[in-house]
């Protein structure tokens, strides 16, 4: 895990009113994220080097910045995770904050592919990074402030398993 890297996940977890936002961009005008994580160009300060990160074939790129100890997330798993949602430029686009984590059932389709195919594996306690193309996430229409055609990084903490 890259130095700075724990101080900006607490800095995102804290700024809660970031979740939900949907002020909407209609391009990718600004975002150097456009297109396939291969082309995009990464902020310095999210320290995403693909090079060092796990590839599976669909194109989704997995990294683990803590391995966890407890009970481990399987397809069909009922998941709660905290996470943290990058822009390529480093704009966080959404976060859970300190409230209640996002729940999930894996597999189910109620979050992008991506999150499908990338949390599978972990254990709770665990943070994983997940630089996911826009293939296996909001495509060519993008979504709130996500704009069309955008890789997307998360940090994605395992909180619970059922």
């Amino acid at each position: 895990m890259r130095a700075g890297v724990p101080g900006r996940w607490a800095l995102a977890m804290a700024g809660s009113s970031l979740v939900g936002a949907c002020a909407g961009a209609s391009g990718s005008a600004g975002v150097s994220g456009a297109g396939e994580p291969e082309q995009a160009v990464f902020a310095a300060e999210l320290g995403v080097d693909l090079t060092t990160m796990e590839r599976i074939p669909a194109g989704l790129y997995m990294q683990d910045l803590r391995m966890g100890d407890g009970f481990t997330a399987q397809r069909s798993s009922l998941v709660a995770v905290r996470y943290v949602g990058y822009l390529p430029d480093g704009t966080v686009f959404d976060a859970t904050g300190q409230g209640e984590p996002f729940q999930f059932r894996l597999g189910a389709n109620e979050v992008v592919r991506g999150w499908n195919l990338g949390i599978p594996g972990m254990r709770v306690g665990g943070i994983r990074r997940l630089v996911v193309g826009p293939r296996l996430g909001y495509g060519s229409r993008g979504r709130g402030r996500v704009p069309p055609n955008t890789t997307m990084i998360f940090d994605v903490q395992l909180v619970d398993v059922r």
